[in-house]
């Protein structure tokens, strides 16, 4: 009986000491709290970790925890275990962990981590982020550390050996951080030493990627040998680095961002190793730092010669050499980037055997270079002025070419501005010039006469166009209707390019010339078109349409309000003007066609007079957001809405606009007071109430009454002079009708003012 009570007495004590799965305890030695993650083999994840006052200096060691006499192995250290555990002279030590999670050291304070026993493969996000640690090593099973995990850590060595991958921001503001291996890393991510301004020697000997600001700001990496490996460079990969030398083979295929991966180093030894793929140059698009190039580990010191089928010469690329003084060119070359040869202070000539000149990204490819320095191409006509009219090489006088061919540029200059279609006094002019400029014996001479000459072609011209300009604008009359179009003064063959009409234009009802007054009525075809330095736009109301490409490319114009008279709005006639950012279309709009107003990117709001929505042509609102807010009538609004009326979601209303016809009528009854009868306002016939014309004769006037009129708040129009001539009758019009005795005056939409007698 007793042997028996023995028994059960140590069944039930081994039970009371049984753990499961799942069980949290707390022990003093390694001070902590940790859950049981298996039973044979015996494993717990570290779930809080605490400091203790018994801490031996030398090392705590995370590796095995005992509990109830059971020995457990620390394989896993949770989110957030070392959160609040500070303690600065401390080693801590694990070598069983084959886990840890997200910010499992995150803000954690000590002396070092070490971790080179251990079987982790990937460090996680935010593992040792805000770490207050002087040292971290990770084992050699460790191949990759993710986002953010040593973010702003004070770690001044990283001991890893094996790591090929290093994610974005991994190392982002540790100041501390001297060296770190990454021998065998072949992918660097966005800002992934961003700050790093203790790290003074990296090796990237595997590298094939190095993602944005990688080493932004690691102004100690004085020295970097890109590998022939490497195939992406991403922007401001090395800004701020204080670059004194940078070598790259020529296997790089993407520069990302020209100018800005080296911004703000000082003066750079550029160095390209090999010239087996001539199109480096192309995708290495330069830095906007001083730059002394190399190629063939060779500095580029007085004469240089780019290889014999270079396409494309990059941005930057040999900017700042300031020993560089000849440059041979070859035929094969046709783009140039810019700053390419900028601040080559003491270039003395340049050779280019391309017949045609090579197309510069802007002007600023030459910039500090001396522009009577010599410059050699093929010598012929056609080069010549190829070179003369193509920008960057227009800047430059000294062409050594010989005079004949200096001639023969100058004739081609005269056919061209002539244009393919021309008339018996435009032949004329040319052929008067020619003969000049054949006569003459100096190249002084011969561009004298050649301006001349341009300047006599251009105004015959715009005679042979019935061009006149009146005031500041240039119009085609018709002298049968006598009516004015606004037209452009430039050249089509230029693009009409009308640079001279610039800032705020108004564009009056009349214009005067000999043989009388003239109604201006349209906009025609280019008239302002590329006038990037236009401002503003003040229109009268009798503009019935507005023609292709008018406006296009007005780039400064910001606040559109379209006559009310204007019925058509013909394609791309305000496309590009992408400053635009206000729009009132008008009452009597009856279409907007193609692209109209493609590209008017910063509009922020459009407000529709027009009672109905006016149809559309092909996408003309392509490039503005549809999500802007498009101001109609309330009465309006839901056919707007029902609509696909430009793709527009955001349609809203206006008391204002509404309230408009009550105000005319109300205007109009008082005006007339007992002599008149209102008996009927049509849907359309008032309109917005902001214009209403109205006849000047004395019995007519005094019939309307001034006051009245006057009273719906815009200013009056003189449609018709003399009682009896009225015009055609609107007879399909909606109108408004007022009568006295035998008199009724109609007023059509607000089309025109008529008077019947019944």
């Amino acid at each position: 009986m007793k042997k028996i009570s023995f028994i059960l007495a140590v069944l039930c004590c081994f039970s009371m000491n049984a753990q499961n799965v799942g069980d949290v305890f707390t022990v003093p030695s390694p001070k902590g709290t940790y859950k049981i993650t298996s039973i044979s083999p015996n494993t717990v994840t570290l779930v809080t970790a605490q400091t203790s006052k018994d801490n031996p200096r030398y090392g705590i060691d995370y590796s095995t925890v005992k509990y109830e006499e059971a020995t457990y192995d620390i394989t896993s250290v949770q989110q957030d275990a070392f959160r609040n555990y500070h303690d600065a002279n401390v080693r801590l030590n694990f070598n069983k962990l084959s886990n840890i999670s997200t910010a499992a050291f995150y803000n954690v304070t000590c002396y070092e981590i070490n971790l080179s026993g251990s079987h982790l493969t990937v460090i996680p996000n935010n593992a040792f982020m805000d770490a207050n640690c002087k040292e971290v090593s990770i084992p050699e099973s460790a191949t990759r550390i993710c986002e953010e995990a040593f973010q702003n850590s004070t770690i001044k060595t990283l001991n890893a050996t094996n790591l090929t991958r290093i994610d974005e921001s991994a190392f982002q503001g540790c100041t501390n951080l001297t060296s770190i291996d990454l021998s065998k890393v072949t992918y660097i991510g966005g800002a992934a030493f961003y700050g790093c301004s203790a790290l003074s020697s990296i090796d990237l000997s595997q590298a094939t990627y190095i993602g944005g600001n990688a080493f932004d700001g690691c102004n100690l990496l004085n020295i970097i040998a890109l590998p022939q490996c490497l195939e992406t460079v991403k922007e401001h990969a090395f800004e701020d680095c204080l670059l004194t030398s940078l070598s790259l083979y020529n296997t790089v295929n993407t520069f990302e961002n020209s100018g800005g991966i080296m911004a703000d180093n000082g003066t750079v030894t550029m160095n390209i190793v090999s010239w087996s793929n001539k199109n480096v140059l192309a995708n290495f698009t330069g830095f906007s730092q001083a730059i002394t190039y190399k190629y063939n580990n060779e500095t580029v010191t007085g004469e240089c010669t780019l290889p014999a089928d270079l396409t494309t010469f990059g941005e930057g690329a040999l900017y700042h050499c300031i020993d560089l003084t000849i440059i041979n060119m070859p035929a094969s070359l046709t783009q140039i980037g810019a700053k390419a040869f900028a601040k080559c202070a003491n270039l003395s000539a340049i050779h280019c055997d391309a017949t045609t000149a090579p197309v510069v990204a802007n002007a600023n490819a030459f910039s500090e270079v001396d522009k009577n320095i010599n410059i050699f191409i093929p010598d012929n006509a056609e080069s010549y002025y190829s070179y003369k009219h193509t920008t960057g090489w227009n800047e430059f006088s000294n062409y050594l070419v010989s005079l004949q061919t200096i001639k023969g540029a100058a004739i081609i200059e005269l056919n061209h501005t002539a244009g393919s279609s021309y008339s018996q006094d435009v032949l004329n002019i040319v052929t008067n010039y020619s003969a000049q400029i054949d006569a003459a014996d100096d190249k002084a001479t011969i561009e004298a006469i050649t301006q001349a000459g341009v300047a006599a072609i251009i105004e015959q011209i715009k005679i042979d166009r019935g061009l006149v300009k009146i005031g500041n604008l240039y119009y085609l009359l018709d002298s049968e209707y006598h009516t004015a179009t606004v037209t452009y003064g430039g050249l089509e063959a230029d693009g009409y390019a009308t640079a001279e009409y610039t800032g705020s234009i108004t564009i009056p009802a009349t214009v005067e010339h000999e043989n009388g007054t003239y109604n201006v009525t349209l906009i025609g075809e280019h008239a302002f078109q590329n006038c990037t330095n236009l401002t503003a736009v003040t229109f009268h109301d009798d503009i019935t349409e507005i023609n292709d490409y008018a406006f296009h490319n007005c780039s400064k114009i910001t606040n559109l309000v379209l006559p009310y008279k204007t019925t058509y709005i013909h394609s791309h006639a305000f496309s590009s003007c992408t400053a635009l950012k206000t729009l009132e279309l008008p009452y009597m709009i009856q279409a907007i066609d193609n692209l109209a107003f493609e590209n008017c990117s910063a509009l922020t709001a459009i407000t529709s007079l027009s009672p109905a929505p006016c149809p559309l042509g092909y996408s003309p609102f392509n490039g503005v957001s549809k999500s802007i807010p498009v101001t109609v009538q309330g009465s309006s609004l839901e056919t707007y809405q029902q609509g696909p009326w430009g793709g527009f979601t955001n349609f809203v209303t206006n008391q204002s606009l509404d309230a408009a016809k009550t105000n005319a009528k109300n205007a109009i009854v008082a005006a007339l007071g007992s002599y008149h009868s209102v008996s009927y306002i049509g849907n359309l016939a008032m309109g917005f109430c902001q214009r209403i014309e109205a006849v000047t004769s004395t019995w007519q006037v005094e019939a309307l009454g001034t006051e009245g009129v006057y009273a719906v708040t815009y200013s009056i129009k003189t449609y018709q002079a003399t009682f009896g001539e009225m015009g055609e009758p609107c007879t399909d019009c909606p109108a408004v009708e007022v009568k006295k005795g035998t008199t009724t005056v109609k007023l059509y939409n607000p089309e025109k003012v008529e008077f019947k007698k019944e």
